[in-house]
């Protein structure tokens, strides 16, 4: 009977030590849980807009630096995310904010949208202590529905690569002073814009004697996208306006009845700067489109460029972004990228080829297999001017 008794008691004993243990790590557990939900909390995921400036070796931009920190979660270690940026105008309800060029533009409209490369983050719960530049965006590109003060909102993602699922989100408003004439302000001058750049990029086409179709096809695949900035009720009939202008642009052309500056006549006085980067980045995708650009071509661009009063520094970075080295058809024409021209003393022409090898030479070790190749190709056009002179 006593021996019963010591096992009940024990019996006892032993469950009040398992339920004091229970509640010891139920305790623990909560405690974790709630360091963590604190961490989370502290780390949350944010982001900012500075204003800034992104200097190139030739060229400065005034920018929007958009900046993120905090946590993100995926599935798993070395997963692969990417960031995406949208700006809206929330001035007055919500409206669009356009970009000029397509780095910045959504697959089917001029509505402005930025999505990065690949990044692999080492952890499934990463966070970044510190802020990180998401991106920087030239503010020169960007079009505003009306001049003035203006809201402007940010929005941040953070986007698991393989799924596109949203793994962490934030947005900030600031504000802007857009000293340009808005879209919806301009819109009597963007009939009289976009005729300029339809027929401006024509010109472009056929200044080498042959309006190739994959030339063609660059023109309408920016009508394409510039009919998502209209109501969808008026879609067809613009297209149809520019598209005309297409038509006429082909005859004038073919009646040798159509001239580069009365094309772009008065175009300095009603487009922003925004637009005038607009019209220069058809034109170069356009002498792009064939695989060659022929001295022809990069001459008309250079006048085109002085005509609107492109500044020469970033005139000089679309040059070199949007025509490779490998795409000149002439000693001449590769010259003119190095930033050589025929009335050049000797002397100067070295300090340029000096200048232009060490620019080139700091890229060879880039991590990016495009600007290595550029890099080694410049070096190598160099080598041959360096001969020549």
């Amino acid at each position: 009977m006593e021996i019963f008794v010591l096992l009940f008691v024990g019996w006892i004993v032993y469950n009040i030590y398992s339920g004091y243990k229970q509640r010891e790590a139920e305790e623990q557990i909560k405690i974790l849980l709630d360091a963590m939900e604190e961490e989370r909390r502290l780390n949350a995921f944010k982001c900012k807009i500075t204003d800034d400036t992104f200097k190139g070796e030739d060229f400065e931009w005034d920018v929007f630096h958009v900046q993120m920190k905090g946590l993100i979660e995926g599935s798993q270690d070395d997963f692969p995310v990417k960031y995406i940026v949208q700006m809206a105008d929330v001035t007055d309800g919500r409206s669009p904010i356009l970009s000029a060029i397509d780095q910045f533009q959504s697959n089917d409209s001029t509505v402005f949208w930025f999505e990065s490369g690949i990044d692999r983050l080492p952890y499934s719960s990463t966070i970044f202590k510190e802020w990180a530049t998401t991106v920087k965006i030239p503010k020169a590109i960007l079009e505003f529905p009306r001049s003035g003060l203006r809201k402007v909102e940010f929005k941040v993602f953070a986007v698991d690569a393989n799924t596109d699922k949203i793994l962490s989100q934030d947005s900030t408003t600031v504000s802007y002073h857009n000293t340009d004439k808005g879209y919806e302000e301009q819109s009597e001058h963007r009939e009289y814009f976009e005729e300029m750049v339809v027929k401006t990029a024509m010109l472009v086409s056929a200044s080498d004697g042959d309006m190739d179709t994959s030339e063609a096809n660059v023109v309408k695949s920016w009508i394409q996208r510039n009919i998502e900035r209209y109501k969808v009720e008026y879609r067809d009939e613009e297209k149809e306006r520019l598209n005309g202008y297409i038509k006429e642009a082909y005859h004038d052309i073919q009646d040798d009845n159509i001239d580069i500056y009365d094309t772009l006549e008065g175009i300095e006085n009603i487009a922003s700067e925004g637009e005038k980067f607009e019209l220069f980045q058809v034109c170069l995708d356009v002498a792009q489109a064939d695989g060659a650009a022929d001295e022809a071509e990069l001459e008309i661009i250079h006048d085109i460029a002085d005509y609107i009063h492109l500044d020469e520094k970033q005139f000089k970075s679309m040059i070199e972004k949007t025509l490779p080295i490998t795409m000149h058809t002439s000693p001449a024409n590769e010259e003119s990228l190095l930033g050589i021209t025929p009335n050049m003393e000797v002397k100067e022409i070295k300090r340029i080829l000096r200048e232009q090898y060490q620019k080139w030479n700091a890229r060879v070790a880039s991590s990016d297999p495009k600007i290595r190749t550029q890099a080694e190709e410049m070096i190598q056009l160099i080598a041959k001017a360096r001969e020549r002179y």
